[in-house]
């Protein structure tokens, strides 16, 4: 798999803006976790957020407004956890280890 989000990551690349924004969210699904991770990373483990702090870190990460779309997919792809009201959001503490494919290689 290694090759393989290699290969993701070098494609990814043409996603970006020149200050690392995300102009679009990818249709395909490795090269969605990957640009996820990157955003997740911004996230502080160790501490909860409300959602416009979540929306904040989102918005400086992506070139487009979609923010609803980025936290529900962080949320569904186990990047980030949420109270059911949404009134808090944290970096759930294990998805290194989940996307440790991904890891190495970014």
């Amino acid at each position: 798999m290694e090759n393989t989000v290699q290969e993701y990551i070098k494609k990814l690349e043409h996603y970006y803006d020149t200050d690392g924004k995300l102009l679009q969210y990818p249709s395909k699904k490795p090269m969605r976790i990957i640009a996820l991770i990157k955003i997740a990373e911004k996230i502080d483990i160790s501490r909860k957020y409300t959602e416009k702090e979540m929306n904040e870190i989102i918005r400086s990460s992506i070139a487009f407004g979609d923010i609803e779309l980025i936290r529900r997919e962080m949320f569904q792809y186990k990047l980030i956890g949420r109270l059911k009201d949404g009134s808090e959001y944290w970096a759930e503490s294990d998805w290194k280890q989940t996307y440790a494919e991904y890891m190495n290689v970014l």
